[in-house]
């Protein structure tokens, strides 16, 4: 899995925003919001094509969290992300 090239995280205020750019800003017509654990995968997914057991082993190293909670959350952005089109 791997983020699509024209996809960005922007702050505004205290809030986390993935936002299109170049071409996709012309197709993807959205906003996604981000908790700190969804930057996480959206950051590392952007920088490395991982499978799902790749980005688990990366975030029980980065959070001290249940590895089934970890999985769950992997699943649920993974999922958003597909819906959207974000992914390569």
């Amino acid at each position: 899995m791997k983020i699509k090239a024209n996809y960005v995280i922007k702050t505004i205020k205290d809030e986390f925003v993935v936002v299109p750019i170049k071409d996709e800003a012309l197709r993807f017509r959205g906003i996604i919001t981000l908790n700190n654990t969804a930057k996480f995968i959206f950051e590392t997914l952007k920088n490395a094509n991982l499978d799902k057991h790749e980005l688990l082993e990366l975030m029980l190293e980065k959070y001290d969290a249940d590895k089934g909670l970890l999985e769950k959350d992997i699943d649920n952005f993974v999922k958003i992300l597909e819906e959207n089109d974000l992914l390569e």
